[in-house]
């Protein structure tokens, strides 16, 4: 006796099933999208964008104290260090600059 499920998968039995490639998603696709980044996905957009980076720091005042600095394509640092480990201040600051740029790679 033949079950019916064979009978149904009898004619699918040699077939493959190829899906579609998915390109993989980008700190970019991120940023459209209103994802929050850590501070490195940050910086290597920035990068991409502007030539200007991120790195963590220690506050000139307070060693204990952790910051980020943002750094300019000729590796200087640019004005004093952002406090916390929190980087929401900072992202609102360079947001522009990275907005700026991927319109311009969209149009």
């Amino acid at each position: 006796m033949i079950s019916l499920s064979a009978t149904l998968a009898a004619p699918f039995a040699g077939a493959s099933l190829a899906l579609p490639a998915t390109p993989p998603v980008t700190a970019a696709d991120l940023w459209r999208e209103g994802v929050h980044l850590e501070w490195w996905e940050l910086s290597d957009l920035l990068q991409e964008c502007t030539g200007w980076t991120i790195k963590p720091g220690h506050c000139p005042d307070d060693p204990d104290e952790v910051g980020h600095w943002l750094i300019d394509p000729s590796g200087d640092k640019e004005g004093a260090i952002w406090p916390g480990p929190d980087i929401d201040d900072l992202e609102n600051f360079v947001g522009w600059r990275i907005d700026e740029a991927l319109d311009s790679l969209d149009s």
